[in-house]
């Protein structure tokens, strides 16, 4: 519980500042980074096989951001590192997904309503907030 609490809220400060400034700041991702470990170390589950499967979700996010030259943001991309960290990797690939999932169908709306030309970008992390409120609320 302390973790999807820790996670919700990072990412819900994390998507403030993705909405108006286009940014992660280091900070509070390395502050959601420490608390997920400290968490882990605090309740016990601080098995070293867990936390580096945790990692794989947002190590291909970073490979990504690093192919696409920052398509997906790096900020966007440690962010679901720290994600993976604190859930675990299948709550992570689960948020994820459902983050990635209204991302595209809010980029398809806003296109067809033309409110929106191809090359606007759209913040990713308030959908990873929503992937991880959703996940939690209904344990998908």
């Amino acid at each position: 519980m302390y973790q999807y609490l820790l996670t919700g809220a990072a990412l819900l400060a994390c998507s403030v500042t993705d909405l108006k400034c286009r940014r992660v700041y280091k900070v509070v991702a390395a502050g959601y980074f420490l608390s997920a470990l400290l968490g882990h170390l605090i309740e016990g589950t601080a098995m070293p096989a867990g936390l580096i499967s945790g990692l794989f979700p947002g190590a291909c996010c970073l490979l990504v951001s690093w192919l696409s030259r920052e398509g997906l943001g790096y900020g966007d991309s440690i962010l679901i590192l720290c994600c993976g960290i604190s859930l675990g990797v299948w709550p992570c690939l689960s948020a994820l997904m459902i983050a990635l999932c209204l991302s595209g169908l809010i980029a398809v709306l806003l296109l067809l309503s033309r409110r929106v030309s191809r090359r606007k970008e759209i913040p990713l992390v308030p959908f990873l907030f929503l992937g991880v409120v959703i996940q939690w609320a209904g344990g998908v």
